[in-house]
């Protein structure tokens, strides 16, 4: 229980501190509010893993250029956070 613990703080960790490559307006707003949740909320790892899989796919999304899917994965993640 311990480890699992640590290995959810440190993926948390990690989603945080890992940079933002040039993302535009909305998509940075978007990922800042999923790392703050992220911080606070509580899931199982699976639901962790995939909120932080979808952020990560976001931030490429979005630095490449492609908002609007970086947009609907960010959506996915803050449905699974219950966050607007």
């Amino acid at each position: 229980m311990i480890m699992l613990r640590l290995s959810l703080a440190l993926a948390t960790c990690v989603a945080l501190l890992s940079p933002l490559p040039a993302v535009a307006g909305s998509c940075k707003e978007d990922i800042a509010k999923i790392d703050m949740a992220l911080a606070k909320t509580k899931l199982d790892a699976d639901k962790q893993q995939e909120v932080i899989d979808l952020r990560e796919q976001a931030v490429q999304l979005c630095g490449a250029g492609n908002e609007a899917m970086g947009l609907d994965q960010t959506a996915q993640a803050k449905q699974i956070l219950n966050i607007e």
